[in-house]
């Protein structure tokens, strides 16, 4: 391969996401992409993961969201293993949106399959346990090649066979003779990596340890950004109700009484929700009191009796076979058979921290700082509801203080974005404990009947399961992509 020619800061500048970057070391991507990671003036960029700072810091790019899971963590030990960095060093940032940072296998994991791209983004997905299963790769070989273009770099210096040099600690060293990383960052980006690219297979591992969390120094002082932690000068405080399940509208609210309380500053209506607005969270809670919203929902109201109902229907039918092996007939015929029937009711994701999200409108453009699972169709969800295009929605994503499936949700930065715009300031907006739970996405609930031939000696020489349950993945698919059984109406 030949040397590409060096691209300097002037000659080529990327936008995106939160700032701009100087490419680097480019052969390393794919053709059709570019990373937009953004670049301090003293740090180089070696891909689409990693930057190395004058100072040493080593900062690795995580696209998954840290939900508690520790991935801020796995996912950087494994690119600084492969580097040979020191990990005090170590860093993360989260990465921007971009086609780079896909996970076709949370795709797979949560939907069975891979969707096509969504807004002409990739879809960035944390779902199914797939971020080191799908990044561990990506993440070895921006380490490995970022170790060989190091390497170059000392050898050049050095003299020599950049092959005879390692790497350990955030150092390059070779028979008694080391450099520094942060030495030679910007004449590593000068040097280009090999077609086979080597893995590290000697010198001191990260590999196996038990690092200390990156993450946790700052959960543990406060310094942590969450959604709720923003704040913006002039910011106010919503707080919401929403209506029923299903097909609801409101149809009354008492806005009259709600603006007499002190602090409230605007009431906000929408076809399935109402959100009051104040100079604090406690007052716009109590507003919503006074409000005394009514909401009409037409056709079933979802309950236990409903699901349980519909459970049952559901599997007193034909439905599909998924597995058949035997003549299991022919085994029950005359036989005496063990029968029970189990049932799994819907679950809340119950996580430690509500649902919350901040906007702000600034010259006709949404910003939104939310946790999310999927910042492309977050993103894409606030364009549509609020009319304007995707490009011009800038999306913060924050860390969440938990998650269990529930922040794939963009619910709460649609209708952030919605108040922000009515009020026409900034606004953070946070779902009270009961509204969390029961407009929570729930764990879907199963029923399931088992029969079973069982010999004397406890032995099961036929078995015949049969499970209802909701076709959970189609329908949360259609709704991150904005279908009609998306917003349950809610978000305008």
């Amino acid at each position: 391969m030949a040397k590409s020619p060096r691209i300097s800061r002037r000659r080529l500048m990327i936008g995106g996401g939160a700032g701009v970057g100087l490419v680097v070391a480019w052969w390393l991507w794919p053709r059709r992409y570019l990373p937009n990671l953004p670049v301090g003036e003293d740090e180089t960029l070696f891909s689409a993961w990693l930057k190395i700072a004058e100072t040493g810091q080593v900062t690795v790019a995580v696209p998954q969201a840290e939900l508690g899971q520790g991935v801020y963590t796995a996912l950087p030990q494994i690119l600084a293993d492969e580097l040979g960095a020191d990990w005090r060093t170590v860093g993360v940032e989260p990465a921007p949106l971009h086609p780079l940072y896909a996970n076709p296998e949370g795709a797979q994991a949560l939907f069975g399959t891979k969707p096509a791209r969504h807004a002409d983004v990739a879809l960035m997905l944390t779902a199914g346990s797939t971020s080191v299963r799908a990044f561990e790769a990506p993440l070895r070989e921006a380490g490995a090649a970022a170790r060989v273009m190091l390497c170059k770099a000392a050898a050049a210096r050095w003299g020599g066979d950049w092959e005879s040099c390692a790497t350990a600690d955030g150092f390059v060293m070779r028979d008694g003779q080391r450099l520094r990383f942060a030495e030679l960052a910007a004449e590593a980006a000068e040097h280009r990596v090999p077609e086979a690219l080597p893995l590290r297979s000697e010198g001191p591992r990260l590999t196996g340890q038990s690092l200390p969390r990156l993450d946790t120094p700052a959960k543990v002082d406060g310094a942590a950004n969450f959604a709720a932690d923003i704040r913006l000068p002039g910011m106010v405080f919503a707080a919401i109700r929403q209506g029923p399940i299903g097909d609801t509208r409101l149809v009354r609210i008492n806005r009259a009484a709600a603006e007499r309380l002190r602090g409230v500053v605007g009431i906000v209506e929408q076809p399935g929700w109402v959100a009051a607005v104040a100079e604090s969270w406690w007052a716009a809670n109590r507003a919503l009191d006074t409000l005394a919203p009514r909401f009409e929902t037409r056709g079933g109201i979802v309950n236990s009796d409903s699901i349980a109902a519909a459970l049952r229907t559901a599997i007193a039918g034909e439905g599909t076979r998924m597995a058949s092996m035997g003549d299991l007939a022919a085994t029950f015929r005359g036989a005496s058979i063990v029968s029970a029937e189990y049932l799994a009711a819907p679950g809340l994701h119950a996580a430690i921290e509500p649902m919350s999200a901040t906007a702000v409108w600034r010259d006709g453009r949404p910003t939104v700082w939310m946790p999310s699972q999927a910042p492309a169709l977050a993103r894409a969800a606030i364009a549509r509801a609020c009319a304007v295009d995707a490009d011009t929605v800038t999306l913060h994503v924050t860390m969440a203080g938990g998650s269990f499936g529930a922040k794939l949700e963009p619910d709460v930065g649609v209708q952030a974005a919605l108040i922000a715009r009515a009020v026409d300031k900034p606004v953070q907006l946070t779902w009270s404990r009961s509204e969390d739970c029961l407009h929570d996405r729930y764990r879907p609930p199963a029923l399931a009947r088992l029969s079973a031939r069982v010999q004397p000696g406890g032995s099961v020489t036929g078995w015949l399961a049969k499970i209802a349950a909701p076709s959970i993945g189609r329908e949360l698919e259609a709704r991150l992509n904005g279908g009609e059984a998306g917003w349950r109406g809610s978000l305008g």
